[in-house]
C-alpha cells in the first residue's frame, strides 16, 4: 500500500506536464518539481512512488483534463496556489516561454478559473490598433503629383 495520497500523484503529473509544455527539459525543471514536492510534503527525499511517477512520466500520455479533476473543488486561494507553483517552476529553467504560457492558461480554465485571478501570471499581449500596425509595416508613399 502506498503512503503517497492520490493528490501528489495528481499533482505531480501537473507539474511534470508544466516541465513538458514546451515539449523539451531543460534547465533545472525537474529538479525544481522535486525541490518543491519536498517542501510540501517535508523529509530529505521523496517517497519511491513519486520518483518513480517522475522517472516514467510520458509526456504524451499526459491528459491536463484528467489530472486537474482532482483540484476541480478546491476553494479559489488553494487553485491560485497551484498556479503559483507551476509559474514557479517554469521559471527554473530561466526562460518566458509562449507554450509554457499557454499551459498556466489551459490549467486555469480547467480548473474553472477566472483570467483575473491569474492574469498577474501569464504574458499580457498588448497589441496597437490594427491600422497603426499597418502604418508602420507598410508605409504607403504620397501620391505623385500631376504634371
Amino acid at each position: 500500500m502506498s503512503d503517497v495520497s492520490p493528490r501528489f500523484l495528481v499533482l505531480t503529473d501537473l507539474l511534470l506536464g508544466a516541465v513538458y509544455a514546451d515539449d523539451r527539459l531543460e534547465g533545472g525543471e525537474e529538479e525544481a518539481v522535486r525541490g518543491y514536492l519536498l517542501e510540501i510534503i517535508g523529509g530529505d527525499e521523496l517517497p519511491i512512488e513519486l520518483e518513480a511517477r517522475i522517472a516514467n512520466f510520458e509526456p504524451g500520455d499526459f491528459d491536463l483534463d484528467a489530472s486537474v479533476s482532482e483540484f476541480v473543488e478546491d476553494p479559489a486561494t488553494s487553485k491560485r496556489k497551484l498556479l503559483e507553483l507551476v509559474a514557479a517552476v517554469f521559471d527554473a529553467d530561466g526562460e518566458v516561454d509562449f507554450d509554457e504560457d499557454d499551459y498556466i492558461r489551459s490549467l486555469a480554465d480547467a480548473l474553472g478559473m477566472d483570467p483575473e485571478e491569474y492574469e498577474d501570471l501569464v504574458i499580457e499581449y498588448d497589441v496597437e490598433e490594427p491600422r497603426s500596425l499597418i502604418e508602420v509595416v507598410v508605409s504607403v508613399p504620397p501620391p505623385v503629383p500631376k504634371k
